[in-house]
């Protein structure tokens, strides 16, 4: 492709390591982060018979095998790409700091879905998969799994994870589209050569109401409406930016359950509902009854999620794309609730966490 100043098709311009969000201890712990044991393997939402699935409401695994490779370096392109087909990318840690020319230059086009000429580095980033710095990271590589599809009308410009994409409309492109399905880093070739699955990302929600400028604000504890430490609300508590699945909030919510609060007074749980291997994880959104005399105590001990006497349940079956995050708001199935904070519980009522 060459250097790309300017490219030949006309383009318009609109305009890691990632820490976990932690979870919320006693009150002498309440800003730590805790590294939940759990597994990412597993199951729902496959998009192919590359995904390996297991029971249990874990994360589905992308199988490596027979994968088409691409070693990535700059200006390099992408050929012989065909709709459909998975590629295995296979990047440097050189090429993964912010001198990347893809990075500075902001050769990615799209948001989520991207021209097959955007620099793959610049769309990890852009993805969230990792988070550029001055330094090569001291990983031995990143692995990048792409699935191919067809060109859409227009590729929406926005700003993500400081790298803001370009736009373009489908006339002025000619090729394919590519769309991130999985990462991971290994820290040796020993690492290297035993991966042989990658975890599949979940689909990435439009984001509303978004400004780049505080959409991933540190970690604030605040008191919550029991007088409990708890976090205040921000999209860096629920973003799913981490290559690590354990880190991601869908992930995470098989073991743990949700609690937000709203600047009106009210708190609601959002906690897994049911899960069938093969099929979608489905979750569950109530309100507690009694929030303010309710403490973390309380919730604990008539089991979380809260059984019905306890809370009202808003929604029920709540896919993940139902479920989305804003800079300060959640919106379920159209509803919009304005948040003030949240914390974490650990499932302890496995019955209505796991009936199905």
């Amino acid at each position: 492709r060459g250097g790309m100043a300017p490219k030949k098709k006309a383009k318009s311009e609109n305009g890691a390591k990632v820490t976990d969000s932690g979870e919320d201890g006693a009150a002498g712990e309440a800003a730590g982060h805790t590294a939940e044991k759990e597994q990412a393997e597993g199951a729902a939402g496959a998009e192919s018979s590359t995904v390996i699935t297991s029971a249990g409401p874990e994360a589905p695994k992308l199988d490596l095998t027979g994968l088409e490779t691409f070693d990535y370096a700059a200006d390099k392109e992408m050929t012989g790409l065909k709709d459909g087909d998975l590629v295995l990318c296979e990047i440097d840690p050189k090429h993964l700091t912010t001198e990347n020319i893809g990075i500075k230059e902001r050769r990615v086009w799209g948001t989520d879905t991207y021209t097959d000429d955007s620099d793959l580095v610049a769309i990890a980033a852009h993805a969230g998969v990792f988070n550029p710095t001055a330094d090569v990271p001291k990983f031995a590589g990143m692995v990048i799994v792409v699935r191919v599809t067809e060109a859409l009308a227009v590729y929406p410009s926005s700003q993500r994870n400081n790298v803001r994409s370009r736009s373009l409309t489908g006339p002025e492109h000619s090729g394919f589209s590519l769309r991130v399905q999985g990462s991971a880093v290994f820290k040796s070739a020993e690492d290297r050569a035993k991966l042989t699955h990658v975890v599949q990302r979940p689909p990435r929600l439009q984001r509303f109401s978004i400004k780049s400028h505080n959409a991933f604000s540190d970690a604030r504890v605040i008191f919550n409406l029991s007088n409990e430490p708890a976090f205040k609300y921000s999209l860096s508590m629920v973003a799913d930016r981490s290559p690590d699945a354990k880190h991601w909030t869908s992930v995470r919510l098989q073991n743990w359950a949700l609690y937000l609060e709203t600047v009106g007074g009210r708190r609601f749980e959002l906690s897994l509902e049911s899960h069938v291997p093969a099929q979608s994880v489905t979750y569950r959104f109530a309100e507690c009854k009694k929030p303010r005399t309710t403490s973390k105590a309380a919730i604990q001990e008539f089991g979380v999620p809260l059984p019905e006497v306890e809370a009202v349940v808003v929604e029920k079956a709540l896919t993940w794309n139902e479920i989305e995050w804003g800079v300060s708001a959640v919106r379920l199935r159209g509803k919009t609730l304005n948040l003030n904070c949240c914390f974490w519980l650990a499932v302890s009522n496995v019955f209505i966490a796991s009936k199905e």
